[in-house]
C-alpha cells in the first residue's frame, strides 16, 4: 500500500481511499491501515472512492473488541433515536447513527441526480433484491461499527466509548429489507412502532433542511426498474398509486414498511417495542427486553432530535394530541390507507393492542 502526497492511499488493486487525519493520528492510522485492512480493502472494489476519517478507522481497528451488537428499526419520529440514546446509555455501548442517511453521506445508486433532497431522504430499498454493492457494503461496515462520516456520530461524545464491547446501529431505512437482516446476521433486533397518525403530525412539525410535504414518490420509484410479479414491483406500484398528498404518501410507506418489519415480529426474529408503551409505562419496560446486563432506570422519553417544545409534554398530551394537529382531511386519509395496506396495524381498529397481539413482544 502506498501513500500519496494527497493524504490518500492505494490498494493493491490501485483503488484509491482518501482520508482525513489529524497529526496527531497520522502515523498510528496509517500504521493500522497497513496491519488491519490490506487485502480488506479490496472488497470495496467498484465502489468508487471510500471516505475515512481518522474516527473511522478506529472504529475499524475497535471492531475486533465488539461482543454484543444491536440493531436498533423503526420508521421516522418514531422514537428510534430516544432508544438507542437509552440503551447507548444503559450499556455504556458505541453508538452508529442511520448510516444510510444521505446526510451520512450514503449514496442510493438507484436514484438519479435529479431527485430532490426530501424525497432522496425517504427512500427506501422495496427489497434486498434492491440493494446495490454500495448499501452493503455500508450495512457490512455499519454492524462493525464504522462511520465513514461525522453524521454517523450524532449520539457520540468527547467521552463516548469508542472501545466498548457493545454496539448499537440505529436505520429508520431498512424496514423492507429487515427480515433478511434478520436471517443472515446473527446480531438482536428492536423494532419500534409509533401511531402513524403521531407519526406525520412529528412529520409536519420537524424543522429539517427537508419537508415531509415535498416528497414525491413517484422520483423514488418507477415500475420500469423492477419485474412484474416481484414483490418489489408490488410494493412500488402501491407506494405510486398513493402517490396523491403527503398525508396519502407517509401512510402508505408507513404501512408497507410496517408490514414487511413485521414478519421479522412473527418469526420471533426481531423483538417488538411500542412507543405508546414505552411513553405510557416508562423506559423501564425495556429491561424486559432480551438484551443482556441492561438495567434501565430513567423515564425521560426525550431525546436530541424531540421536536422543541414537546420535552414536558403530558403523557395523554404525547400520545393522543395528534388529533387536534392533523386535520380531519388528514386523520381519515391515513386511517384509510393504514387499513387498507395493513390491516392488523394495531391502531386505526377495534384491538387493545398493535399488531393484534400483545403490545410488547420479546423473542
Amino acid at each position: 500500500m502506498a501513500e500519496t502526497s494527497s493524504g490518500e492511499c492505494l490498494n493493491k488493486k490501485g483503488e484509491f481511499l482518501s482520508f482525513k487525519l489529524s497529526m496527531a493520528w497520522e502515523l498510528p492510522v496509517v500504521w493500522a491501515i497497513r496491519v488491519y485492512f490490506g487485502s480488506r480493502l479490496k472488497s470495496v472494489r467498484g465502489l468508487g472512492r471510500l471516505k475515512l476519517s481518522s474516527i473511522a478507522l478506529i472504529d475499524y481497528v475497535s471492531s475486533a473488541n465488539l461482543r454484543n451488537k444491536l440493531l436498533i428499526n423503526g420508521f421516522w419520529r418514531s422514537g428510534t433515536t430516544w432508544l438507542q440514546q437509552t440503551l447507548v446509555d444503559a450499556l455504556n455501548a458505541k453508538s452508529l447513527f442511520e448510516p444510510f442517511s444521505p446526510a451520512a453521506g450514503h449514496k442510493w445508486d438507484q436514484l438519479s441526480h435529479t431527485v430532490s433532497e426530501a424525497s432522496r431522504n425517504v427512500y427506501m430499498p422495496l427489497s434486498a433484491n434492491c440493494l446495490t454493492p454500495r448499501d452493503r457494503m455500508t450495512l457490512y461496515l455499519a454492524l462493525k461499527g464504522v462511520g465513514t462520516h461525522g453524521y454517523t456520530h450524532f449520539l457520540r461524545s468527547a467521552h463516548s466509548p469508542v472501545w466498548s464491547k457493545s454496539l448499537m446501529v440505529k436505520s429508520t431505512q431498512l424496514g423492507f429489507v429487515l427480515d433478511e437482516i434478520a436471517r443472515n446476521r446473527t446480531l438482536p433486533i428492536i423494532h419500534i412502532r409509533r401511531h402513524p397518525a403521531a407519526v406525520y403530525a412529528s412529520f409536519k412539525e420537524t424543522d429539517w433542511s427537508w419537508s415531509i410535504q415535498d416528497v414525491r414518490l413517484d422520483q423514488n420509484y418507477s415500475l420500469q426498474d423492477f419485474t412484474k410479479g416481484t414483490v418489489e414491483y408490488e410494493r412500488a406500484e402501491t407506494l405510486l398509486r398513493f402517490d396523491q398528498s403527503p398525508a396519502h404518501r407517509m401512510a402508505a410507506l408507513w404501512s408497507l414498511s410496517e408490514r414487511a418489519a413485521q414478519q421479522s415480529i412473527r418469526s420471533n426474529r426481531a423483538q417488538f417495542v411500542s412507543y405508546e408503551d414505552i411513553v405510557s409505562e416508562g423506559a423501564a419496560i425495556l429491561n424486559r427486553l432480551q438484551i443482556s446486563s441492561v438495567n434501565i432506570q430513567s423515564n425521560v422519553t426525550a431525546s436530541p432530535v424531540t421536536n422543541i417544545g414537546r420535552e414536558s409534554l403530558t403523557v395523554k398530551e404525547r400520545l393522543n394530541d395528534w388529533t387536534s394537529r392533523l386535520t380531519p382531511f388528514e386523520i381519515d386519509c391515513i386511517r384509510s390507507v393504514c387499513q387498507e395496506l395493513f390491516p392488523d396495524n394495531g391502531y386505526f381498529q377495534n384491538s387493545a393492542h398493535p399488531i393484534g397481539e400483545r403490545r410488547f413482544r420479546t423473542g
